[in-house]
């Protein structure tokens, strides 16, 4: 399994800081560097500061297809695929794409393909349809905040996809970002982690329970946890009290919080399954979006101890 460190656009960081990261990441075992996106080019750049640097693979999970045109974002990505020597990886999603987006994925590998050729373009992938195409027609699956048998379901589920459309579902790699949140004071990394997680998983008023993160978390059997949660909501709780409420049990099956000694562990078992597991780092409230924050939690998890 190859593990990779990823940082999101929340950390101020500042070029001397990347460049640092790729450095000290490469020292300590990391294989690849990811980070999320936006509606900008800074993390293409980040990427490219980071192989500069390191000489380590890069990649973005995810793009949102719906914020960008096919034909700029195979511009951009080539030309950091150029940067980089070729080692580089397009993850893309629907994001807002709420039209048919099982079509608009199909058509935005066909139309990336031969405009990144040798490109590795993985597809971020919940629900089963998703998944589906990823085996059918993608390199990989970026998969995200999975239980480890959600992964094994999703594993299966992607090998059936590929196997029926004549590929060797070997090669449709499973990627997964881990959110880590380090702090000496366990409850203050708890809360931090689950208010994360509350930022995907709870519904908005009104919104359709079987769609999007509601439906993933749904699926792996937490709708009765986040039922309540969202009728304390409508009932006047605050983001923090609902944090505090937030199941420890739940949080164990998706990720970790507390000191550094233990995140290691933590995140090796909530890793099986995976083909590349991504370190996410996650500051708590104690700690900012800064280079320390991240060189903490790339130390406790490192690949060489």
């Amino acid at each position: 399994m190859e593990i990779g460190l990823g940082i999101d656009v929340r950390f101020d960081l500042k070029e001397g800081d990347h460049r640092a990261i790729a450095h000290e990441a490469a020292k300590l075992g990391y294989e690849s560097l990811w980070t999320s996106a936006d509606e900008t080019r800074h993390p293409f750049q980040r990427c490219a500061w980071w192989h500069r640097d390191s000489g380590l693979q890069t990649g973005i999970a995810v793009v949102p297809v719906s914020a960008w045109s096919i034909e700029t974002l195979a511009s951009v990505s080539k030309e950091t695929v150029e940067r980089n020597r070729g080692e580089f990886t397009l993850g893309i999603g629907a994001g807002r794409e709420r039209s048919a987006p099982i079509r608009v994925m199909r058509d935005a590998i066909e139309t990336l393909r031969p405009l990144l050729p040798g490109v590795q373009v993985y597809l971020g992938a919940l629900g089963p349809q998703m998944l589906n195409l990823a085996g059918e027609r993608y390199d990989g699956v970026a998969l995200n905040w999975c239980t480890v048998e959600q992964v094994r379901s999703s594993r299966d589920s992607v090998s059936a996809a590929a196997k029926g459309a004549g590929r060797d579902p070997a090669k449709v790699a499973m990627h997964e970002y881990i959110r880590i949140c380090i702090d000496h004071d366990a409850e203050t990394a708890r809360i931090a982690l689950a208010r994360t997680v509350m930022s995907y998983a709870l519904a908005r008023p009104g919104a359709d329970l079987t769609k999007g993160y509601r439906g993933h978390f749904s699926r792996m059997g937490f709708d009765e946890t986040l039922r309540d949660l969202e009728a304390r909501r409508a009932d006047g709780a605050s983001e923090d009290e609902l944090a505090r409420m937030f199941p420890a049990e739940v949080l164990r099956r998706i990720g970790y919080w507390g000191p550094p000694n233990g995140a290691r562990d933590a995140f090796l078992r909530l890793s099986e399954g995976l083909d590349i597991a991504i370190v996410r780092v996650v500051a708590s409230r104690k700690r900012p979006y800064d280079l320390q924050t991240v060189r903490i939690a790339m130390a406790a998890c490192a690949p060489r101890s």
